[in-house]
């Protein structure tokens, strides 16, 4: 880099509205993929001609744009521009996957409440086919590939099936035993991260837009997230997506994170969403599970099973997760069951419901049926 370049990248860097992993990232390398936020949504049509565009996300007034260091120049000087921030890995959020076996935590179901005629989404690594969720009828009731575009379900990972099968599982397999929070709930699979648990703020963003504007066609209620990135220190767009949602009317529940005190993961800082960290099944906290205080909260809202979880596996079988993504999915069942029982609840009454009901046990509200 030369000096004049270096000096570019030290003004750039002085400007609040610049992420600094994105000021890093033009000092080394020609371009980068970015993602611009504007005030006012009007102003969307104007990076389209300007910049080169590459995703559109009207809901959170944002584009993606190829981003050379003379585009962070013009983006600068432009008081449309809200925030100009890099691309995050995300991940999906189970500490370990285990073959069935060993120790399992169990769930205990109201009997007069099942999840019909409520739809879950699973934005995850796909939704695969299984008894539990097919048998004797198909509950994936739709599906979208965000990743490779295939148009039947699928997983090859594993973790969004077991997520849906926590939630939405029907024990079919099991003749019962294993069995998730709402058993006849309908599962719509949102498939936003790769085969090796892996995705990038762009591919969850596409997931989150394709939701807030089909959400209401697919009769979408709930929507599970047990997938997590580093926080942006200002305007995080999974943050702000969410949030999105959650005003649209969607129940978003988020998993903590699993790197434990004061490392929160995004989308589970939001205060709109209902975060959740797992404890074991002693009631006692998981250490790795991400708590903290995040702009003067405390979070996550609650702790839920997620240790020596037994659920369905993408190959028809079963097997076992320990991680906030295990516990996630238990809340958003249950959120589930709340729609059953009150139509027309709203995301921030099933928030309170959820946190009221759970029990303050060793320092943490830990919710169970």
């Amino acid at each position: 880099m030369d000096k004049l370049d270096k000096n570019v990248i030290d003004m750039i860097r002085s400007q609040s509205k610049f992420d600094g992993r994105l000021v890093n990232i033009l000092g080394v390398q020609e371009s980068a993929t970015a993602l611009v936020r504007v005030r006012n949504p009007l102003h969307l049509s104007m990076l389209e001609r300007n910049f080169e565009v590459t995703a559109l996300y009207p809901f959170i007034r944002s584009v993606g744009i190829k981003c050379a260091l003379k585009d962070a120049i013009k983006l600068e000087r432009m008081q449309e521009v809200e925030y100009v921030s890099a691309q995050s890995k995300v991940f999906a959020l189970n500490g370990s996957v285990e073959e069935d076996g060993g120790s399992t935590t169990m769930l205990s179901l109201p009997t007069d409440l099942d999840g019909k005629d409520v739809t879950m989404c699973v934005m995850d690594t796909g939704v695969s086919l299984h008894s539990d969720l097919s048998i004797p009828k198909e509950r994936i009731v739709h599906f979208v590939d965000m990743i490779d575009g295939e148009a039947q379900p699928y997983d090859d990972n594993g973790h969004g099936t077991f997520v849906a099968g926590i939630a939405c599982g029907n024990g079919t397999l099991s003749g019962g035993r294993i069995m998730g929070v709402a058993p006849r709930a309908n599962v719509v699979g949102l498939k936003v991260i790769g085969a090796n648990g892996e995705s990038g703020t762009f591919k969850i963003l596409d997931g989150m837009q394709w939701l807030f504007d089909n959400f209401r066609q697919y009769g979408i209620r709930v929507v599970c997230m047990s997938f997590g990135a580093e926080p942006q220190s200002y305007a995080d767009p999974l943050k702000i997506g969410a949030e999105m949602l959650a005003r649209s009317g969607l129940i978003v529940v988020a998993a903590s994170g699993n790197s434990g005190e004061n490392a929160l993961k995004s989308p589970a800082i939001s205060n709109e969403v209902i975060a959740v960290g797992a404890v074991d099944e002693e009631d006692k906290l998981a250490q790795f599970t991400s708590r903290g205080i995040y702009q003067g909260a405390l979070r996550p809202d609650v702790f839920a099973d997620g240790v020596n979880v037994k659920g369905i596996a993408a190959g028809g079988t079963y097997s076992l997760m320990t991680g906030t993504s295990a516990a996630a999915p238990y809340v958003a069942g249950a959120c589930c069951l709340l729609c059953q029982k009150y139509r027309n609840i709203t995301p921030r009454q099933a928030k309170s419901i959820i946190v009221s009901s759970a029990k303050y046990i060793n320092g943490n509200r830990v919710f169970r049926l």
